[in-house]
């Protein structure tokens, strides 16, 4: 990759240790230049070099103003403590954050907020308190930045400063890669003919598809005159890890670019150079593409009005679009415009769906299949030693059956898969028998016809679903009550959120998000059941409908038929939407499914045992022009009460067991691992976004908070994907970093599981990996036992 490594750095790469000496200073020579040109970029742009700097600085000149003494926001922690009840139960949230991420964070609405205390350790004023930081945050930090976004990229100072950034860059990234064998002497000659203003080559921007915007950061380098010829590439951060790239034809060229929408990684990079306006677009554009070739529109070049010395001012003037809109996407007009009793509203209530989505991870969710089969045999060998005179607690996860040479694995894991073994105990045979980790107890009294007799009779699959009847779909089952309670009352409030952010965006008029608000609100309390056979039609009233395919549930998606002034109007709801957009016209499902790649999302909430049929009419959208066919609201599907919705997840998993497409284990994992995915997300970030939804946010890396500083380089590495996090908590521990080396992503999925066997288990599920080494497992314990790790806890009373 051709990251810019510093040429006095202990961290340059081989390339560079292989260099000549001459090459090794003129390298050196090209990075002091792009350091310059940033510096220079940097005091252009003052305090808006990025909003957490703008929130520094008005924090910092609010302390000297106040306290007569220069402070350092970032330095002071603030604690905040939140507490709301629901259904009878008091709920605590409790964040630590730097005084200027609570800046950035905001409060909640009059008669909301929590208690807000401060800590630092260097020099704190005594009056430094909450009544002094609600009589300063007065202004809505991130509204204000988004207020003036637009005109600072408009001076001539910092257009001229981005110029000067976005040549040294070029230079120095395009050496860089003739280093390391990328380029040839010849192209690299070329490229700094075309970075100079030749007027027989052409330097521009690349665009995905002729109707959109071009790409940020992506240059392409070519001959003027045709689309033959020697081209270059250059896309910083791209699959792969080589920024420049060389093509015989603009045709390889196009065919290479398109050939990056076959990997999540490829198109996640593509649709976060793409602007903030189009990414939903091109966000399910690109998913068509892998299943469907010929979906590829081709790429172009974008028009350009600049040769000679202003050739750089395209690439400059979409680069400077481009962070301005996605600043604004952050922070949409609707949000500026809003109330602060609004705003503060936002924030509240996503704190409580944090709070809800933590609890929904460690007690309201399901439990995993393989948390549940270690406690059925660890209570049952417990059972049986207790029962012969050994009072022990076993761990199933240091017990050991060897079944024969080849065929080894824990007890839990024997009683998960459901493997089956005769053990008669006669003539005593080396095979079948059971060992324990030498940090076990010794266990005297098992034998190991026990657990062949277990293997064959235990039956978990069976007592799984028994469990979930009677917990989960039980309503007079205290530990079910409290599950159903988390997972509705998280519903709603990411329900209101969704209408929130479809308001400050500008989907939704005001007079419907009024009437949707009436939906939501009326589901606090109890409702009349509809009548049998009742047709959408017979309703007169705004409510809430589960949305049917081909007469087939659509598990957790809804539609809001609102009456407006005699006329209706429809919404669909589509939580977690992959491509950030929840709330949208219903009139939109056919375009939303051809367009948006959500038809994948569709059929996976459908029962398994109906995903044949309603696949068939999801693909035939997908894949014939011509047919356009919109699903309509059928009778006996109106909401009245969102237990039955919470009952709807409970019965697709008992139904998708009986078809046996997927094992119990997998489906539940599955269940476990987006709540989790939820959960570490909502943790993390500093606010929540407002113009996307926050599952899409994470995924699509669009969590940077506020405009990146153009001088920052490649942006897509300012938040990596959860899986990207999940993965390479194998790395910790290695060269004795330890706890130390975790990212603070890390230390959240760590804090949220609680438990190092569960967070290895976790990690094996979407990796496929067998597990963690010891070593990786040390620095998870040591995170663990770090009570400074955490920077949110939640707790029910």
């Amino acid at each position: 990759m051709n990251t810019i490594y510093s040429a006095v750095s202990d961290s340059r790469p081989q390339w560079f240790e292989y260099a000549s000496a001459a090459d090794q200073l003129h390298y050196g020579e090209l990075e002091q230049q792009l350091i310059d040109s940033r510096n220079d970029l940097e005091k252009q742009l003052g305090r808006f070099t990025s909003l957490q700097v703008y929130a520094q600085s008005l924090m910092s000149q609010a302390l000297l103003m106040e306290f007569g003494a220069t402070l350092n926001p970032d330095n002071i922690t603030t604690h905040c403590r939140y507490v709301f009840q629901q259904n009878g139960r008091t709920y605590i949230q409790e964040d630590k954050r730097s005084l200027t991420d609570l800046l950035l964070h905001g409060l909640h609405e009059n008669g909301q907020r929590g208690q807000i205390t401060f800590k630092s350790d260097g020099f704190l004023p005594s009056s430094l308190n909450q009544q002094w930081l609600e009589e300063v945050l007065t202004t809505d930090v991130r509204a204000a930045f988004g207020a003036e976004i637009r005109s600072v990229y408009l001076r001539a100072g910092v257009l001229a400063a981005m110029n000067n950034v976005t040549r040294d860059r070029l230079l120095l990234s395009a050496f860089a890669a003739k280093l390391q064998g990328h380029l040839n002497d010849d192209n690299l000659q070329l490229i700094r003919r075309a970075v100079a203003g030749d007027t027989s080559l052409s330097l521009a921007p690349l665009q995905l598809r002729e109707d959109t915007r071009p790409l940020c950061d992506v240059v392409v380098v070519g001959p003027l005159d045709g689309y033959s010829d020697d081209w270059f590439l250059y896309a910083p951060g791209a699959p792969g890890g080589q920024d420049w790239h060389r093509f015989a034809t603009f045709r390889v060229l196009d065919l290479s670019l398109s050939a990056w929408t076959a990997t999540e990684q490829g198109r996640d990079y593509l649709v976060w150079q793409t602007h903030a306006l189009e990414r939903e677009e091109i966000g399910g554009y690109l998913k068509t593409i892998p299943p469907r070739p010929n979906n590829w529109r081709g790429a172009r070049l974008a028009p350009s009005f600049y040769q000679g010395e202003e050739v750089l001012k395209s690439i400059v003037f979409n680069h400077r679009a481009w962070l301005v809109a996605q600043e604004e996407s952050l922070t949409p007009y609707g949000y500026r415009i809003a109330s602060d009793e609004q705003r503060q509203r936002f924030t509240r209530l996503n704190c409580e769906l944090k709070a809800l989505k933590t609890l929904e991870v460690r007690q309201g969710g399901f439990i995993s299949y393989e948390r549940f089969c270690f406690d059925l045999i660890k209570q049952r060998v417990e059972q049986v030693l207790l029962q012969r005179g050994e009072s022990l607690a076993v761990n199933p996860d240091r017990i050991y059956v060897q079944i024969s040479q080849e065929q080894q694995m824990t007890l839990t894991e024997l009683i998960v898969r459901e493997v089956h073994f005769e053990a008669s105990g006669i003539g005593q045979p080396l095979y079948p028998r059971f060992t324990w980790a030498t940090d076990h107890p010794d266990i005297r009294t098992l034998d190991i016809r026990d657990i062949s007799s277990w293997s064959k009779t235990l039956r978990p699959g069976e007592k799984y679903i028994d469990m979930l009847r009677s917990v989960y779909l039980n309503r007079s089952n205290p530990e079910g009550l409290l599950k159903r309670g988390i997972c509705i009352g998280a519903m709603r409030r990411q329900m209101t959120v969704s209408l929130m952010q479809a308001a400050f965006t500008g989907r939704i008029p005001p007079q419907h998000v009024i009437e949707l608000e009436k939906v939501i609100v009326a589901f606090g309390s109890m409702q009349p059941t509809s009548p049998v056979g009742e047709a959408p039609g017979d309703v007169r009233h705004s409510a809430l409908f589960k949305l049917f395919l081909r007469d087939r549930l659509v598990v957790g998606v809804f539609v809001f038929r609102l009456l407006v002034a005699g006329k209706v109007e429809e919404y669909l709801y589509t939580p977690n939407a992959p491509d950030g957009c929840e709330l949208r016209p219903f009139k939109d499902f056919v375009p939303a499914v051809k367009t948006r790649g959500i038809g994948d999302y569709l059929y996976d909430r459908v029962f398994a045992k109906y995903q044949p049929q309603v696949g068939t009419y999801l693909t035939d959208l997908e894949q014939l022009a011509n047919f356009t066919e919109a699903p309509a609201l059928v009778r006996n599907s109106r909401v009245t009460d969102l237990n039955d919705c919470y009952n709807d997840v409970v019965y697709k998993i008992i139904s998708d067991v009986d078809e046996a497409t997927q094992s119990l284990g997998e489906i539940i994992g599955g269940l476990v691992y987006d709540a989790v995915v939820t959960a570490v997300s909502v943790i993390s970030i500093v606010f929540a976004p407002v113009g996307i939804a926050l599952s899409a946010a994470l995924l699509t890396q669009n969590l940077v908070q506020g405009v990146a500083a153009y001088s920052e380089g490649d942006r897509a590495k300012a938040m990596g994907h959860f899986k990207e996090a999940l993965i390479e908590l194998a790395s910790l521990g290695k060269a004795g970093i330890g706890g130390a080396g975790a990212s603070q992503v890390q230390k959240n999925l760590i804090d949220l599981l609680g438990d190092a066997r569960e967070v290895e288990k976790l990690y094996s599920a979407a990796t496929g990996q067998p597990g963690l080494e010891e070593r990786a497992l040390e620095a998870i314990k040591e995170i663990l036992a770090d009570p400074g790790s955490s920077v949110s806890k939640t707790t029910l009373v």
